[in-house]
């Protein structure tokens, strides 16, 4: 990679590598970020946390630490690994034989081996696992028996408040839009998008676990 022309040491500059690098034209990105195609050009010293969420959230390949401070990889660590490579093809990830709305990731985990389970492709990178959308709750954003891509996110550290996620429960597994709840720090609430359900208010203590909605598989291949 010639990083020669542009200066790493700057936020700026990393982002414009990494964009020359998978070959995303900037009026693309500005686009899928929701800001001015003239956005790239204004920066200055660095990104808003908001606009850098937006950005890891949308390219899950991207090191936020490398972003950020220029430390380490440019790829996490994830995108990086060439067991996750099929070929020409994608990425193969496990597709959980559960539901939203039904069963549990964690228990999955513990008691069903990935290499035993069906495998989809995945055009992208750092996905963690797939699994089937059932229900209207999301509509018109998520169909009923799509298939979402998702990642596990350190919730201890941040939790990227008004993205769909995908919330491991001991009640069960829930897509939704996820908010601060009125009822303190111990709860979150979860909204669909769907406006006849109404918005859930779960305990902290009862999550095991709060994963990305990295993109959806309308229809996928298997493995």
């Amino acid at each position: 990679m010639n990083s020669d022309r542009y200066d790493l040491s700057t936020v700026k500059g990393r982002l414009l590598f990494y964009l020359k690098e998978k070959r995303i034209p900037q009026t693309e990105f500005c686009r899928k970020l929701g800001v001015a195609p003239t956005y790239i050009g204004v920066i200055r010293k660095s990104i808003p946390p908001e606009k850098i969420n937006r950005i890891v959230s949308l390219y899950p390949d991207l090191s936020r630490d490398w972003l950020l401070y220029g430390e380490g990889d440019m790829y996490t660590k994830e995108a990086m690994d060439p067991r996750r490579y099929l070929h020409e093809n994608g990425y193969l990830v496990p597709l959980l034989p559960v539901n939203a709305f039904a069963g549990n990731i964690s228990a999955w985990s513990q008691s069903v081996n990935s290499k035993d389970c069906e495998k989809v492709i995945s055009p992208v990178q750092g996905v963690d696992f797939a699994i089937r959308i059932s229900g209207d709750s999301m509509e018109p954003d998520f169909h009923d028996g799509s298939i979402v891509l998702i990642k596990r996110i350190d919730d201890k550290a941040f939790i990227p408040w008004g993205l769909p996620m995908i919330v491991d429960s001991s009640n069960g597994v829930f897509l939704k839009k996820i908010y601060p709840s009125e009822k303190g720090d111990n709860y979150i609430e979860a909204r669909s998008i769907n406006p006849k359900y109404p918005p859930l208010q779960i305990p902290q203590d009862c999550i095991h676990g709060l994963y990305r909605v990295v993109t959806t598989l309308t229809t996928f291949s298997s493995y």
